[in-house]
């Protein structure tokens, strides 16, 4: 009987540890969710032009993506083809490199589906915990490039 006891007693805190050990793996696999998607490319995706050569790009959201085009014109181009747009934009956001981190690269903070925000730079994806940061980021983007090379050395 003591042998039974202690038997189950062991697969029981074997369990328990198997268990919690998901738990914090599954817990660090969590990729946070953005309400938008992040414009993965440079360029303008109606003329092709290097974004912020004519000013300011026309940032937008059509459903979950952000759109950025070089300018106001492009906006009437994009919508008369939408889902060509969306198909290559899509096509270019596969190539990105994902963000690796659960924390915010620039403050640290940890990162919330519900105030996430994100940009993508250099080909690689970055993620922020606010507005703020974003623009943190955009005024240092190679200082926070350099950031996260670091972190994902650890």
């Amino acid at each position: 009987m003591k042998q039974t006891f202690k038997t189950l007693t062991l697969v029981l805190l074997a369990l328990g540890t198997l268990c919690l050990g998901m738990t914090s793996a599954q817990a660090a696999d969590k990729k946070v969710k953005l309400k938008v998607k992040p414009y993965p490319m440079d360029t303008c995706i109606v003329s092709g032009e290097k974004l912020g050569s004519m000013g300011d790009p026309v940032v937008f959201a059509e459903g979950d993506q952000e759109i950025a085009i070089c300018c106001a014109g492009c906006k009437k181009d994009f919508l008369k083809d939408k889902k060509a747009s969306l198909a290559k934009i899509d096509a270019a956001a596969k190539k990105v490199k994902p963000y690796p981190l659960t924390t915010c690269i620039v403050s640290g903070e940890k990162l919330e589906d519900d105030q996430a925000v994100g940009a993508v730079a250099d080909g690689r994806e970055y993620m922020f915990c606010c507005k703020s940061c974003l623009k943190d980021f955009k005024k240092d983007t190679a200082k926070f490039s350099k950031k996260l090379d670091e972190e994902t050395k650890k």
